[in-house]
């Protein structure tokens, strides 16, 4: 009798790790497709769409090696964005890590951009999601630039 119900905890154990990882690979892709349009919204030059994807006044940092973090907000990218056209700027992510607990999502994406065909920088992008009603947001963005690292290959 004991060998039953040490079974049946050690299934109902298994099952509720395997149901707790099957939703945060959902969770996770949900994240990853957000970024993913974000990005694509970027190389179309669609700034009603990045709006969508971003809350109103995430701030947007860079990180410098050598002075203070350089401070921004969304709306100033987003007016940026407006003035491109199709496929002037490429940012391409890639080797992305993505942690989500909650409602709460944090993703590490390194990045290369070129604008208008020409690699300009490279660095890493640490966005900040959050889940909303209608979907994951992102709520913070902080990244580096490391042109040296990207340019001198």
């Amino acid at each position: 009798m004991l060998k039953i119900i040490l079974k049946a905890v050690i299934i109902i154990f298994l099952g509720m790790n395997f149901a707790s990882a099957e939703s945060s690979l959902v969770e996770k892709a949900a994240v990853q497709k957000v970024l993913d349009q974000v990005f694509a919204a970027m190389r179309a030059g669609d700034a009603e769409t990045l709006k969508t994807l971003i809350l109103p006044d995430t701030p947007l940092d860079r990180a410098n090696p050598d002075k203070p973090v350089t401070r921004g907000i969304s709306k100033d990218w987003i007016d940026w964005v407006s003035t491109l056209k199709p496929g002037q700027a490429d940012e391409q992510i890639f080797d992305v890590k993505i942690h989500v607990e909650g409602p709460l999502a944090v993703a590490w994406a390194p990045f290369t951009i070129a604008l208008d065909g020409e690699l300009k920088s490279c660095g890493v992008n640490q966005f900040t999601l959050v889940k909303q009603p209608d979907g994951w947001r992102v709520a913070y963005l902080i990244d580096t630039h490391t042109p040296e690292k990207c340019l001198s290959r």
